[in-house]
């Protein structure tokens, strides 16, 4: 998808539409742990038991083609960093 490097866009900080700059968050792989140090939640949805209902079984690698990309703007009055609420699913992104 291509995106302009420059947005305008509504700043709820400043309350008035600026020119905002556009760029990518990025997001940083969860680190490996034992099942056991993470919380309750995790755990029961987790690699062993597949769900809440399921049994115990081998789990498989399947990744998706796309990766959910979240889109942040900087507003240049305030410098405020304002979050697109719901990320958009793409293979690639660049600026135009």
């Amino acid at each position: 998808m291509k995106a302009p490097k420059v947005q305008n866009r509504y700043c709820p900080t400043c309350k008035k539409h600026t020119a905002q700059k556009v760029s990518v968050v990025k997001t940083k792989a969860r680190p490996k742990t034992k099942i056991t140090g993470l919380k309750r939640g995790v755990r029961h949805v987790g690699e062993i038991f597949m769900g809440y209902g399921g049994s115990p079984r081998k789990t498989v690698n399947v990744s998706k083609t796309t990766r959910k990309i979240a889109l942040k703007f900087e507003c240049p009055v305030c410098k405020k960093i304002n979050l697109k609420h719901n990320p958009i699913r793409m293979k690639k992104f660049e600026q135009v």
